[in-house]
């Protein structure tokens, strides 16, 4: 039997060996639990990544149906827990209310930002009929690609939100890409401007085709091939839903062509 190869500058058997490496010089995206409230209410914790929380924070209580407009927030305070961060947004009591049924109550560690629903239909909230809206010209939408790929971050998902013309209005970095996407509509809601086009980093999923119809946003451009049904749910509601799979030519699988 061959020896094992011998161990040289840190190479053994094909590996680079850093399973000594400290904690503190790991070069990987940071993640923390993020719990959200609305007044003293919980409504649920992410594991996100832990800066710039307000438009997260925004963005994901809008797209979860828990406000309805940025003017319901009156303030965003962030504090530190033990082991996370919690944002608490301002509301009157009768938002608190409203947005009652739509806690997460259960914990957890899945990457969907569907999971924890309380029921199947929490998963189809803020669905509606966007109305037929023409894709965005293939030349901009390979445009706003090629810039997403040259804010790709190492460990984060990225997601970018452009005009009609492919400017950046907006963008969202973070290790979970419905988070990424949460920022971006944060971002809107705050400006007041939204764009007609979202471009991730990311395969797509149903919550990510649902948070992008809630926030009536009409064109959805992912890097792979849509699950059969986030592909059911964006036809039903008219969204152009773009295929870049990893630089080959662009696929419109929902909506109407330019």
């Amino acid at each position: 039997m061959a020896e094992p190869p011998a161990c040289i500058d840190g190479w053994s058997a094909g590996y680079v060996d850093l399973t000594g490496q400290a904690l503190r010089d790991h070069q990987g995206p940071t993640e923390l639990p993020v719990s959200l409230a609305l007044n003293d209410t919980a409504m649920g914790t992410l594991l996100a990544t832990p800066d710039v929380l307000e438009p997260l924070a925004l963005g994901h209580a809008f797209s979860e149906g828990w406000i309805q407009h940025r003017s319901q927030v009156t303030d965003i305070r962030l504090s530190r827990l033990r082991h996370g961060l919690a944002v608490r947004l301002e509301v009157p009591p009768s938002v608190v209310r409203q947005a009652e049924p739509h806690r997460r109550v259960e914990t957890s560690v899945s990457s969907c930002g569907a999971c924890g629903a309380n029921e199947e239909a929490q998963l189809f909230s803020g669905l509606k009929r966007l109305g037929p809206q023409p894709a965005l010209a293939a030349s901009v939408i390979e445009s706003a690609v090629a810039r997403l790929a040259s804010m790709r971050c190492p460990g984060l998902h990225v997601a970018v939100g452009v005009s009609e013309q492919g400017d950046l209005l907006s963008c969202g970095h973070d290790i979970g890409r419905h988070n990424a996407l949460d920022r971006v509509i944060g971002h809107s809601l705050d400006s007041g401007i939204w764009p007609a086009a979202i471009v991730i980093s990311s395969r797509c999923s149903v919550e990510l085709v649902q948070k992008t119809v809630h926030a009536g946003i009409a064109t959805l451009v992912t890097l792979a091939v849509p699950s059969r049904l986030a592909l059911e749910v964006a036809r039903a509601c008219d969204l152009n839903l773009v295929c870049a799979n990893r630089g080959h030519q662009l696929e419109l699988l929902s909506g109407q062509l330019p």
